[in-house]
């Protein structure tokens, strides 16, 4: 399906060689196609083709980077990759941190929402549900779906959860 052997796939998947540029295009037509790609490759081209401000980050390692976004979020973080290069100020990276904290990565959070304010001139205002997620191969994400909100609506969130920060979890603390 990829023009090679099944022996380079697995050297690749094991890290000891990269991927040649042909491979990687044929890996990418694979999952692009729906007849071929996994259900949680179906669910990053939702988040790719959605009409809502959203996105997918990696909290498998220590960047924090950015799987994909909405066309709409996109247009809000323009290239943005990782999560220490949004505008969302320090207000998004606590919450992140402290649902990895919590048990995000571990099964132990169900959901969580949250108010931040970005680093516009002016400052939008937003309430996002963050949502754990796992591909196939056991990798943990945040999905976040985002909602602007009003400037008071954003301090009352605030002011009646510590953070602005609610986390549900499956098992108590």
């Amino acid at each position: 399906m990829v023009g090679t052997s099944q022996t380079t796939i697995s050297r690749i998947e094991a890290g000891l060689s990269e991927p040649t540029a042909d491979i990687i295009e044929a890996i990418d037509k694979l999952r692009k196609n729906p007849n071929t790609r996994s259900t949680f490759d179906d669910f990053v081209a939702s988040i790719e083709h959605s009409p809502y401000h959203c996105f997918l980050l990696n909290t498998d390692n220590d960047d924090l980077a950015l799987e994909t976004v909405s066309d709409p979020m996109r247009d809000h973080l323009g290239s943005v990759r990782e999560l220490a290069d949004m505008t969302a100020g320090d207000e998004l990276s606590h919450h992140i941190n402290a649902l990895i904290d919590r048990g995000f990565s571990s099964g132990r959070i169900e959901s969580a929402i949250g108010s931040w304010k970005d680093a516009g001139n002016p400052p939008q205002f937003w309430q996002v549900v963050y949502s754990p997620m796992r591909d196939g191969t056991g990798s943990w994400y945040v999905y976040a779906t985002l909602t602007q909100t009003t400037e008071a609506d954003y301090e009352a969130h605030r002011g009646e959860h510590d953070g602005g920060l609610i986390i549900t979890s499956y098992t108590p603390d």
